[in-house]
């Protein structure tokens, strides 16, 4: 697991996504269920053809391409939180207090 993953995903949270028609939320337990919900959502973006959008850059349409034929899930956690500044496309965690 890449180091920065570490940092803020070694405890279980809420992975939210805030979309265009509403918010998408993965309860998480660890680093590894966080980067397979944000492969689930660049998958289901990538389908839905998000990316091919002219509006949007090429290089997002082929970095999303490659991550998902490789199927490297950390890739593409670091893809989404990259792109988190673009419109509709805002990724965020958050977690529960403990007691």
């Amino acid at each position: 697991m890449r180091k920065y993953l570490e940092r803020g995903l070694s405890k279980a949270g809420i992975l939210l996504f805030k979309e265009k028609h509403g918010t998408r939320y993965f309860i998480c337990q660890d680093a590894d269920a966080f980067c397979r919900a944000a492969m689930k959502v660049l998958k289901d973006r990538f389908e839905e053809r998000y990316y091919d959008d002219p509006r949007q850059d090429r290089l997002g349409e082929t970095r999303a391409q490659e991550i998902i034929e490789t199927n490297d899930i950390e890739a593409a956690f670091e893809f989404m939180n990259l792109r988190g500044d673009a419109e509709y496309e805002a990724m965020d965690i958050e977690h529960a207090e403990e007691y």
